[in-house]
């Protein structure tokens, strides 16, 4: 798996454009893959939380659809640019979840976008924050920031 990359992907516009930087970048290596990540962060009820007659692992099973019809339309984007593609997607942190992955993998190179989903109309700020710990934590393997 040395000529893997990890996109950190969550269906936003940004990390659209990390897949597809990646695929390029899978195309103009030898068995290059792209692996999709993906984190589902799940924090825990809140106090008070007096049971699931609240329907809180409804809202669970729609976000986890959700994440696979997103992970599915990403690896079908990949497919279709003739490169390897595999999907994972882990209960932590967004940063925690692609490093992990990454590491694990043994990845060449990390692809993120500048910002994800959770950035705000408007946000000044040049950098989402998982973009940001991703950057700082990765260690010794490469990141791309698109």
């Amino acid at each position: 798996m040395a000529n893997t990359i990890v996109v950190g992907y969550d269906g936003s516009e940004h990390s659209l454009k990390a897949l597809d930087a990646a695929i390029e970048l899978a195309k103009t290596m030898p068995d290059g893959e792209v692996m999709v990540a993906c984190a589902q962060d799940r924090p825990g009820p809140a106090v008070g939380f007096r049971g699931l007659e609240f329907g809180v692992e409804e809202m669970w099973d729609k976000v986890t659809q959700e994440i696979e019809r997103q992970l599915a339309e990403a690896a079908a984007r990949v497919t279709t640019q003739g490169v390897k593609v595999a999907t994972a997607c882990t209960p932590d942190r967004p940063d925690v979840s692609i490093i992990k992955i990454a590491r694990d993998l043994g990845a060449r190179m990390i692809v993120v976008g500048t910002r994800g989903a959770g950035a705000r109309e408007g946000q000044k700020s040049v950098l989402g924050s998982t973009t940001s710990r991703v950057l700082h934590e990765a260690g010794g393997i490469p990141v791309l920031v698109v």
